[in-house]
C-alpha cells in the first residue's frame, strides 16, 4: 500500500530527527515498530483519535519531578522518542545509574492520563508499544548492547568477584550482550547470599537483592470495590490469572521486592516446599499510572503510595508454593516497562507434577526492564507489619557521589 501524504511527511520528518541523533532510519532496531506506530496513526481514525486525546490530556507532574516532557508533543516527537530509546544504553556513576531514564519519560506521558494507559494497554496500541519491546530487547541481546557493559563491571556495587564472568581476564567480563551481563548467576550462592538458618523451614528469606516493602492493600476476591486514596484492594484472583488455589489468599497478607537496574536478577524460592502451580500470564507491558510514587525522589521505590492492583494486568508469572505445616506462598514475578521478561527454570516452565523445592532454590529470572516480585501469605501465617531481620542481615547499602 502506497503511504498518504501525512504519512510520507511524517517518515520523512522522523528520518530528519533520527539523522540529527546520528541514526539512520533504516539502522534503528526498532524500524518495524516505529513504521507500524507512524502507518497506524496514519490509516486508523480511532487511534489517531485516542494518541492526539492521550497527547492533548498529558498531566503535569508533582512539583518535586519538575515539568512533563510530553506536554506540547506529538506523535512525530514519539517516534523519535522511540527511536532514542531503542539503542539506549544505561551508564553508571557513583551508587547512581540512569537505568530508569526512559523508562521513567515514557510513564510521563500516561501519569495519571486515561488516555495514555488506553495508548498502551488496548489494541492497536498495546501491540504496537509490545512490537517495540520485543525489536529492542532484540538489541539488547545483540552485540552492541554490550558497549557499556565494563563500566558497569567496574561499579563496586556490582560485587564483580560474586559473579561467574565467561573471560574474567577482561573488562567487560566476556559477556555477549547487557541482557547476557544483566541475567549474570552468582559463581557460589552459599558464599555470597548464604541463607539464614536453612534447616529451620519457619524462616522466610528474600526471594532476591531488592528493596522490599510490605504491601498495605486489602487481599480480596471481589470483582468491584470503592477504592481508597492509596489503597485500592489487590485482587488475588486477577492477579493469579484465576488460579484455583487464589481463594486460599483471600484476606491474607503480602510483601512486595523491587529490582533497581544494578541488582542480581534472578529471583529465588523463599520458602521451603512443593511447587504445586507455576504459570505466566501475558498481560500488559506499560501503564502503571503514578510512576513518581512507584519510584519516588527520596529512592523509597515501591513504598506504601503505590498501588500494586495495577500490576494486576501486567505480564507476569506467578508460582504457588505448598509448605505444609504453613500453608501456601503465592509468588508473582512481574515483567514490566520495556523488556518485560519473566523466565522461568526449565523445570518449572511446563509442571505437570508437584516439584519440591528448597529455599534458595532458584525459580527464574528477569532480563533487562522493570521487575518486581510479590510474595503472599495465606491468613494467619505471617503479619506484615513489619520486616522482620537477624542479627548481621543486611538493612540498607551506602550511597557514593556520581561524577
Amino acid at each position: 500500500m502506497k503511504p498518504g501524504p501525512r504519512l510520507e511527511a511524517a517518515l520523512l520528518l522522523v528520518a530528519v530527527l533520527w539523522s540529527g541523533w546520528g541514526v539512520a532510519a533504516a539502522d534503528s532496531p526498532c524500524q518495524g515498530a516505529i513504521d507500524q506506530l507512524l502507518a497506524t496513526y496514519e490509516e486508523d481514525a480511532a487511534f489517531r483519535a485516542l494518541t492526539d486525546r492521550a497527547l492533548a490530556n498529558v498531566q503535569p507532574m508533582p512539583d518535586t519531578t519538575g515539568p512533563n516532557p510530553w506536554q506540547g508533543r506529538d506523535i512525530h516527537a514519539m517516534a523519535d522518542f522511540f527511536a532514542r530509546w531503542c539503542t539506549f544504553l544505561p551508564e553508571v556513576s557513583g551508587s547512581h545509574d540512569d537505568g530508569l531514564r526512559y523508562i521513567k519519560e515514557f510513564a510521563q506521558f500516561y501519569y495519571r492520563n486515561e488516555y495514555g494507559v488506553a495508548f498502551v494497554q488496548q489494541s492497536p496500541g498495546r501491540e504496537i508499544t509490545q512490537g517495540f519491546v520485543r525489536e529492542r530487547g532484540a538489541f539488547m541481546d545483540s552485540a552492541a548492547s554490550a558497549a557499556k557493559v565494563a563500566e558497569w563491571l567496574a561499579d563496586p556495587r556490582i560485587e564483580r568477584e560474586d559473579y561467574q564472568l565467561p573471560d574474567p581476564t577482561r573488562a567487560d567480563g566476556g559477556f555477549t550482550s547487557f541482557n547476557d551481563f544483566f541475567a549474570r548467576t552468582l559463581k557460589d550462592q552459599a558464599a555470597s547470599r548464604p541463607q539464614t538458618l536453612p534447616e529451620r523451614d519457619y524462616v522466610i528469606a528474600a526471594p532476591t537483592d531488592c528493596i522490599m516493602n510490605t504491601v498495605p492493600q486489602r487481599i480480596t476476591d471481589l470483582q468491584a470495590e470503592i477504592p481508597t486514596k492509596f489503597n485500592a484492594a489487590l485482587n488475588i484472583v486477577e492477579l493469579l490469572g484465576g488460579s484455583r488455589y487464589a481463594e486460599r489468599f483471600v484476606g491474607g497478607t503480602a510483601l512486595s521486592c523491587v529490582l533497581m537496574p544494578n541488582t542480581y536478577h534472578h529471583y529465588h524460592a523463599p520458602v521451603s516446599g512443593q511447587v504445586v502451580e507455576a504459570r505466566l500470564v501475558g498481560g500488559a507491558f506499560f501503564g502503571y499510572d503514578n510512576f513518581p510514587a512507584w519510584v519516588p525522589a527520596n529512592g523509597d521505590v515501591g513504598a506504601h503510595g503505590t498501588e500494586l492492583s495495577q500490576f494486576e494486568d501486567f505480564q507476569r508469572g506467578y508460582f504457588i508454593i505448598d509448605t505444609g505445616s504453613y500453608g501456601h506462598v503465592a509468588l508473582v514475578a512481574v515483567g514490566l516497562n520495556t523488556i518485560s521478561s519473566v523466565v522461568f527454570t526449565d523445570k518449572l516452565k511446563s509442571l505437570s507434577a508437584p516439584v519440591s523445592i528448597t529455599r534458595g532454590d532458584e525459580l527464574g529470572h528477569f532480563l533487562y526492564g522493570g521487575s518486581l516480585f510479590i510474595m503472599i501469605f495465606e491468613p494467619g501465617r505471617y503479619s506484615s507489619g513489619a520486616v522482620k531481620v537477624r542479627l548481621g542481615n543486611q538493612i540498607g547499602v551506602f550511597e557514593t557521589p556520581g561524577d
